[in-house]
């Protein structure tokens, strides 16, 4: 019975819908609801229904009280003095009959985050609610302090802090990111800087309202020295560690920002535990690509990608810090502040909206991390061609971090890898730019995904790889960004 009803209201059976009796007036808790709904990843309210373990009853509304709690529920949600923001159309509450009865639906969808937070009365810090399996919570100050925190459109981590000098910037982090910085871009102009003008340029530092230099969030966070980040982030904290099954044994290897013998920034951080991660990743000597061995794969790629993604979306005023754990082939990644978007944005890619914008881009100019957003897909596609366990992200609402899990192992599959005695590679890859420039003519453009099919590429990553390669051929163009990305001729 209750999963008909779902299947006919078209709902999932999740913690994302709620269900109330309604039997005399508008029930009061729909408030709370209505804010935990629009602060997490929208939900719908079902007034009629009564819910238990296994089963719901239905009790259905008259037709008067139908028209009573609309008017009442729109009035309220009208009143400022009640509740905070008004994110609902008017298709977003009906009349809807189930099982020859009707019933109140109001479908909740989440609030973009300038709108958050939304919250009951007049006081956010008293009134804010998420929602998560338990139900729906009051969420702590600081929780809400970061909802406000992330309206900005201004990126937060460009802020200059004035109190700050120069001094407070670690140069031996500085002098190795130049370094790579140069070996990436030998012919870039910047190389020629000095250091306060390099670093001008990456906005990591910028003049302070003295006519001086100070650093800015971005610049402190990843070349400032630990007890310097500490005096603006009390909370900040990097530790990686690597653990094992014998509970005798706490950890076979541990650093954090807090141990005294290195900088603790998050860049020295990041190029500390990187090489770390990856050591299980098992490549065979067999897999050789143009007859050289190939020692480093996509999977290698994506483990980066997945650190500097928790670095840059990171809350740096939030709680426990950036924690990542390694248990032989299983690894964790874990960071305070949970994404921007909806969860679907999330996983589509191309809108990743990070909160730390400036410190992803300074990861970009030495080749690491995703500005545009594809970041997720990176990963959730070099795990598919090697055949592991899909990687798994948790968002926990009441603790506001996210968790990305994942599990390595021996590599299996190399995009462009090929024994030494083929010598097919070239005639095959031109069948295929063949079968892609017909599939074109025929519909117009194609997406990555068709590509792969066409291909018989295991994943959208050998697809992109030759895309790219036609592309610069002249053959195709690429045009759109995000999902929307398709090629034509």
């Amino acid at each position: 019975m209750k999963d008909n009803i779902l299947k006919e209201l078209n709902l999932k059976e999740n913690h994302e819908r709620e269900c109330k009796l309604a039997t005399g007036v508008l029930p009061e808790s729909i408030w709370e609801t209505y804010s935990s709904f629009a602060n997490t990843n929208g939900g719908t309210i079902l007034l009629g229904i009564k819910e238990h373990r296994d089963s719901f009853t239905v009790e259905g509304l008259t037709e008067k009280q139908i028209i009573k709690y609309q008017k009442d529920f729109w009035s309220t949600l009208n009143d400022r003095n009640k509740v905070s923001k008004n994110i609902l159309l008017n298709h977003h509450v009906r009349p809807v009959a189930v099982v020859d009865k009707k019933i109140l639906r109001i479908d909740v969808p989440a609030a973009d985050r300038h709108d958050k937070p939304v919250y009951i009365g007049t006081d956010p810090m008293k009134g804010t609610y998420k929602r998560d399996y338990e139900g729906d919570f009051l969420c702590t100050e600081e929780a809400v302090r970061a909802m406000f925190a992330d309206q900005r459109d201004v990126s937060g981590d460009i802020e200059v802090i004035e109190e700050m000098e120069l001094d407070v910037l670690n140069q031996d982090t500085i002098k190795g990111y130049r370094i790579i910085f140069k070996q990436l871009h030998s012919g870039h102009p910047w190389n020629a800087l000095e250091n306060d003008e390099f670093l001008m340029k990456l906005r990591a530092v910028a003049k302070n309202e003295k006519g001086s230099l100070s650093p800015t969030i971005a610049g402190l966070l990843l070349f400032g020295e630990a007890y310097h980040i500490t005096e603006v982030f009390p909370n900040y904290f990097l530790d990686y560690r690597e653990e094992c099954d014998d509970k005798a044994v706490r950890w076979l290897f541990r650093t954090h920002s807090n141990e005294g013998d290195w900088s603790g920034n998050i860049y020295d951080f990041f190029c500390k535990v990187r090489t770390r991660m990856d050591d299980e990743v098992a490549v065979p000597f067999a897999n050789r690509r143009d007859g050289y061995r190939v020692d480093r794969v996509d999977v290698h790629d994506a483990l980066e990608e997945a650190l500097a993604n928790a670095l840059a979306h990171a809350n740096y005023y939030g709680r426990r810090g950036i924690l990542v754990v390694k248990n032989g082939k299983e690894l964790t990644i874990s960071n305070p502040g949970t994404i921007r978007v909806t969860k679907e944005e999330f996983y589509a890619g191309g809108n990743s909206d990070p909160r730390n914008p400036n410190i992803l881009k300074m990861f970009g100019f030495v080749n690491v991390g995703e500005r545009a957003g594809s970041g997720v897909d990176k990963i959730m596609t070099a795990w598919k061609e090697q055949n592991w366990k899909k990687p798994e992200f948790e968002f926990s609402e009441r603790s506001d971090r996210v968790t990305l899990k994942l599990e390595v192992g021996q590599v299996v599959y190399i995009p462009g890898a090929a024994d030494i005695r083929n010598e097919t590679t070239s005639q095959v890859a031109i069948l295929k730019e063949d079968k892609i420039l017909e599939y074109i003519r025929h519909n117009g453009s194609i997406s990555s995904q068709e590509a792969a099919d066409i291909g018989g590429y295991k994943s959208k990553t050998g697809a992109r790889k030759l895309l790219d390669k036609m592309i610069a051929n002249g053959l195709i163009k690429k045009v759109g960004k995000g999902p929307a990305t398709k090629y034509i001729i």
